[in-house]
């Protein structure tokens, strides 16, 4: 990183600005170090924040995505893993000029700190068609949605669908990031601080799940096929006993009926 580059990066003078402010203020320079280092993890946050919510997740899905981001990078996309012994830009430059070996050396990097070279590899293809450098913050995000999408389909699924804060910051904390400590606690309080910082209130309740109301009666076979082929979700199965008949399936909906009026 040059003086050039560093001089003209507003992060730089937003730090300069929150140092000043802090020494006038006579709070010291570690407040001001701890305050730039809060904004800079909102802003990103809350754009990633957007973008996950655009490809398809939900606020809670989302959340839970930056709980885990907080945890494992602070948000920084630039961050390489510390026993690297190299600071966070060197790293990501000798990176993009291909001066390290990115993809083998096994140092966990970016949001989401990929670290398998199978994964580096795909992230450091996905910069270069871009035609960004590998720490670049938007891209690493869209890989993010992609590599869900088709490596990890069923942890895709439940962070589009589910309302569960905690249940898909677990998921994404074991099934995604896989670290060497499981601290999913950690992780649910930085998604539940994003949570309430981003999300809409009403996503905060659940639509209840529709179900055909079946009351108790005496089981006959008819009675025990019914209560197979019907989802919690209250519609019906194509499939019964591995018959596809439309006039079956409305016979049964009319037993259905006639069993929740007894």
């Amino acid at each position: 990183m040059t003086w050039y580059s560093i001089l003209h990066s507003p992060d730089f003078w937003l730090a300069v600005a929150l140092i000043a402010g802090g020494m006038a203020a006579g709070v010291g320079m570690s407040w001001a170090v701890w305050a730039w280092s809060e904004r800079r993890i909102h802003m990103s946050a809350k754009t990633i924040y957007d973008t996950l919510v655009k490809a398809g997740m939900t606020p809670e899905g989302a959340c839970a995505m930056l709980g885990n981001m907080r945890a494992e990078s602070a948000m920084r996309s630039n961050n390489v893993e510390d026993r690297s012994g190299i600071y966070d830009a060197d790293y990501t430059a000798r990176a993009d000029s291909g001066t390290v070996d990115f993809v083998n050396d096994r140092y966990g990097y970016g949001l989401c700190q990929w670290t398998l070279p199978s994964r580096k590899r795909e992230l450091l293809a996905n910069a270069k068609a871009w035609g960004v450098s590998v720490g670049d913050e938007d891209m690493q995000t869209a890989f993010c949605v992609i590599e869900l999408r088709e490596s990890f389909p069923k942890l895709w699924h439940q962070l589009t669908n589910s309302r569960d804060l905690f249940d898909c910051t677990q998921a994404v904390c074991i099934d995604y990031e896989n670290p060497a400590v499981k601290n999913v606690g950690v992780r649910y309080e930085y998604a539940l601080a994003f949570y309430d910082e981003f999300a809409e209130k009403e996503a905060q309740t659940p639509q209840a799940a529709i179900s055909v109301p079946v009351k108790e009666i005496n089981p006959d076979p008819v009675v025990m096929m019914l209560q197979t082929c019907m989802r919690h979700d209250g519609y019906w199965t194509e499939e019964i006993d591995g018959v596809k008949s439309a006039a079956f399936r409305e016979k049964i909906k009319e037993y259905a009926a006639d069993v929740a009026a007894c």
